[in-house]
């Protein structure tokens, strides 16, 4: 059985903050290059960039955990990205913050094609990561499996409004098991 975690209500109203924030601090910028790090970020990015009064153009690294496993090598198109930034803003906006180790691989890519400021904003971070947000939507329990808001399992369950968690489950850390 599911159980809900954040409702559409509150994810949204974090969001609206988090725009909020962002058009200050972007205010006077004739561009900013935002960044979708992995596939489940991709309703907070919508959510998100729909709120944003900057000029934007959009990228999108595909990245996704190889075999649906948690905690997996990570796959991202470096392609997808521009060979030089000209030293413009870049937001990268993340579904979840883990180890971070994708975001340092993604940091030193952007700084190597010449990003100027980045800003990363974050959905979830896990509580105890290392990893470094500038702006972070909710926090999260280290051994929490969640779904819903773009979060998958195997594929499933990214269309519903809010994050939910099944009852009495937790991440196993073995490949495809939760």
């Amino acid at each position: 059985m599911m159980k809900m975690l954040y409702s559409a209500e509150a994810i949204q109203s974090r969001v609206a903050d988090l725009a909020a924030t962002l058009n200050k601090q972007l205010a006077g910028n004739r561009q900013v290059h935002v960044v979708v790090t992995m596939n489940g970020a991709f309703m907070f990015a919508a959510d998100l960039c729909r709120q944003l009064s900057v000029p934007q153009v959009l990228h999108f690294t595909g990245g996704s955990y190889f075999q649906g496993a948690i905690k997996q090598d990570i796959a991202m198109s470096e392609q997808t990205l521009p060979s030089n930034f000209n030293l413009a803003p870049v937001v990268v906006i993340e579904d979840m913050l883990d180890s971070g180790t994708s975001l340092r691989q993604l940091r030193q890519m952007l700084g190597e094609r010449g990003a100027g400021p980045i800003t990363v904003v974050t959905l979830f971070k896990r509580v105890g990561s290392s990893a470094v947000a500038d702006h972070v939507a909710f926090s999260l329990p280290k051994e929490l499996f969640v779904i819903g808001y773009g979060l998958d399992m195997d594929g499933r369950y990214r269309e519903l409004p809010a994050l939910y968690t099944f009852e009495n489950t937790v991440m196993s850390g073995e490949v495809g098991r939760c």
